[in-house]
């Protein structure tokens, strides 16, 4: 306990020793501050957290990233390039602009750095910061709204179809080495509006880094927006991220996530529908290769009736690789003719793998249709010999199938030009994976 009890007194150090920033909302972010100060950061005493071995985090100070961190050619060769989009890039949390593109910016949309828009009274940003994500709820959210130095912003007035997607990188140096890195996204789509965002996270640190980005989305009746969320940061890092979405009336929402990077990949994603026609689909795909312990945390609330929500999490494990799944759908009493469905598949191509699957159901409203299946398991023995019959060796085998098994969630991500970069990611951890040739 008092290590513990020291390790939370040095980031409450940090914070009252860091300049105050232009325009940022003082008393939230010293709310959360006091917030991370009295829960500290999560023990496998807490149920959501029982898997998670944080001992080597909770041992060692970050503190937030000096500015002035350059990044190298092969990692600027990564980012998602997309025809037409508006881009953000962010080098070690702070808006960077030689490696951004707001020129595409078309009537309709606003995109700009978190900073700016405090700097300029911003109403989105004073009003949503903050606002939708509950940070006495989670440690590192608390963390990411105390000493979070800028961000993006994403404002999509009414009535706007955007026909290319916003990209946001959060791309870290070799300076974010021992350090800690907020990145920080604000979403609003207005009343019928239509938005794609593409959330990119990469990394180059060759020590331990924490990452803990937080996003806001705020949904206005009728509208639609798709986020696909790629984490590939360096393999020393510690990413501990949030996502909160609240989903009215007749608004829909999609999510496609892949975890491909990180000693340590958490994400939480919390989506509330709110209002009757709200639609959910989320789909997931996380790999762990024996250094990597992948880990998602769903929490869906039917607020109201007449939603619907669906939910596709795969995992891909091999070496020692370790995974969680922990979904829960809940159904208020009042969400009648709800219609919810949530799948978590785990494939371990080897016998010292683990995966961890808690998908869950409360159901407070009686005229509802929720369903929750899980499986964890190995390739197919009947499918594997029928290849290696054809003169196909073990390895390749094994590589064809579990690219079979992953592949219907990569060909449902809505960003072609991220599928490549999530398919080599996929194929670099398979023994025989060199030898298949990701489709393009």
């Amino acid at each position: 306990m008092e290590a513990v009890s020291e390790q939370k007194s040095v980031y409450l150090q940090a914070f009252e020793a860091a300049d105050r920033l232009d325009g940022w909302p003082e008393e939230r972010r010293q709310q959360a501050i006091q917030a991370f100060e009295s829960q500290g950061f999560p023990t496998r005493r807490m149920e959501a957290w029982k898997h998670a071995k944080l001992t080597a985090l909770t041992q060692q100070t970050f503190k937030p990233v000096p500015e002035g961190g350059e990044l190298s050619a092969a990692t600027v060769e990564r980012f998602a390039d997309v025809a037409g989009a508006v881009r953000l890039v962010f080098v070690d949390g702070r808006f960077s602009p030689r490696y951004s593109d707001l020129d595409a910016a078309v009537p309709g949309l606003k995109v700009q750095s978190l900073a700016a828009a405090f700097r300029e009274d911003d109403g989105l940003a004073h009003e949503q910061f903050g606002r939708v994500m509950d940070a006495e709820s989670h440690a590192f959210a608390a963390l990411n709204t105390a000493f979070a130095v800028d961000g993006a912003v994403v404002d999509v007035a009414p009535n706007t179809v955007l026909d290319a997607p916003v990209v946001v990188i959060f791309a870290n140096s070799r300076k974010a080495s021992g350090h800690a890195v907020y990145p920080r996204v604000l979403l609003r789509a207005g009343s019928n509006a239509e938005v794609r965002l593409v959330q990119q996270y990469l990394g180059e640190n060759e020590d331990a880094a924490l990452i803990a980005p937080v996003s806001e989305v705020l949904l206005h009746d009728n509208a639609s927006v798709r986020i696909q969320h790629f984490q590939d940061e360096s393999l020393p890092s510690w990413h501990l991220g949030a996502m909160r979405v609240r989903v009215p009336r007749d608004a829909r929402f999609a999510l496609h996530t892949v975890t491909a990077g990180a000693r340590f990949g958490r994400t939480d994603v919390q989506v509330d529908l709110e209002g009757p026609g709200a639609d959910v689909s989320m789909n997931g795909l996380y790999l762990s290769d024996g250094e990597r312990y992948a880990d998602y945390h769903t929490v869906v609330r039917h607020v109201t009736d007449h939603s619907h929500s669906q939910q596709l999490f795969k995992g891909v494990l091999t070496g020692r690789g370790e995974s969680v799944f922990d979904g829960m759908i809940h159904v208020a009493r009042d969400a009648q003719q709800t219609d919810s469905e949530q799948q978590n598949n785990n494939l371990l191509l080897s016998p010292l793998a683990l995966a961890h699957s808690n998908p869950r159901l409360e159901i407070y409203a009686d005229d509802v249709k929720c369903a929750h299946g899980s499986t964890v398991g190995e390739l197919d023995a009947d499918a594997l010999f029928y290849l290696r019959s054809r003169g196909i060796a073990r390895d390749d085998a094994q590589a064809l199938l579990t690219f079979a098994f992953a592949n219907d969630v990569l060909g449902s991500m809505i960003e072609p030009a991220l599928a490549p970069q999530a398919r080599d990611r996929l194929l670099s951890v398979l023994p025989g994976g060199n030898l298949l040739e990701a489709p393009e």
